[in-house]
């Protein structure tokens, strides 16, 4: 005869096939919850993000340089800190920032200073991207992680941002941005800043 638990007054604790189950399908669900905020709000990027749009480093494309053969460096937050500048977030591989890319060079043309941060890209395709479709960045900074651009409220790239004075946010915009928003928008945000 099988002797049960109920047998000897005691309560059985052991967990059913059943309810482990129950349980495991309920902590999956929660996890999933958890991990599509986690994404949703890019709570990685902002918990852990080393950069801040005050405190900054980015180093230059190596290789990138002017007409002169100069390197174009790549820029800090201690570079722009209480000026107003223009910065703009691209990679290589975007297909919204080649879509922009035309705009920013025209834009550049026109006497525009705009700050490139190369971000989420290898240094090699930068260069080469930048190459083959002109630079309109007076400086660029390698962001390897996207960090900046997390770091000034962007979920994505492209993404276009005025500091003004830095390190205060006067206009930001995601995805890609036209030649004429870039002119009717960025000089106003840049003259809008209070020094």
């Amino acid at each position: 005869m099988r002797r049960g638990r109920a047998m000897t007054g005691q309560t059985d604790t052991t967990p059913s096939r059943r309810s482990i189950l129950a349980g495991a399908a309920v902590l999956g669900a929660a996890g999933g919850v958890g991990a599509l905020a986690w994404r949703r709000y890019d709570l990685g990027g902002k918990l852990f993000n080393p950069l801040a749009a005050d405190r900054f480093d980015l180093p230059p494309v190596p290789g990138l340089t002017d007409t002169l053969g100069a390197q174009i460096p790549g820029f800090s937050a201690a570079d722009i800190a209480g000026k107003a500048v223009f910065l703009n977030a691209f990679a290589s591989w975007c297909p919204q920032c080649r879509e922009e890319h035309q705009a920013l060079v025209e834009f550049a043309r026109s006497g525009a200073t705009i700050y490139g941060i190369a971000s989420v890209d290898d240094p090699d395709n930068t260069l080469k991207y930048l190459r083959a479709f002109g630079n309109p960045y007076v400086r660029v900074g390698v962001d390897h992680k996207g960090w900046l651009y997390r770091a000034l409220g962007a979920r994505g790239i492209p993404a276009s941002f005025v500091l003004a004075p830095a390190p205060k946010i006067a206009f930001s915009h995601f995805g890609p941005i036209a030649l004429a928003e870039l002119k009717a928008s960025i000089p106003k945000a840049l003259q809008g800043a209070a020094f």
